[in-house]
């Protein structure tokens, strides 16, 4: 089994995305060496919580989790629409067009969806 989930930030909320890498923390503790495929995706206002200096909170926790293969991705769109230079984003971020349409590609490919 191949633990497939995408955990889901769109609101400009620190505490949500504290406990989406919280619970990313968790399920790695928790399925220990087994395969696993984990994504974390902002969209919409959440955009902006990792903003320049705005993802210096996150950016340990992030480098971390990426250093045990979590992806992280943001929306073109949304950073576009909150006037976010993605040259502003920590490196661990890819960009993806649209975040619903990636969310759709992922759930589609049996990923479950969290969102916190």
């Amino acid at each position: 089994m191949v633990y497939k989930v995408v955990f889901h930030i769109n609101l400009p909320d620190e505490g949500a995305l504290n406990r989406a890498l919280g619970n990313v923390a968790n399920l790695l503790k928790g399925i220990g060496d087994k395969e696993h495929d984990v994504v974390v995706l902002l969209n919409g206002q959440s955009v902006s919580l990792i903003a320049g200096d705005n993802s210096l909170p996150f950016q340990v926790r992030i480098t971390e989790l990426h250093r045990q293969g979590v992806h992280f991705k943001t929306c073109r769109n949304s950073l576009k629409k909150a006037e976010v230079d993605p040259a502003s984003l920590p490196p661990e971020f890819d960009i993806v067009p649209a975040g619903i349409i990636a969310i759709i590609e992922l759930q589609n490919d049996g990923f479950a969806y969290v969102k916190p």
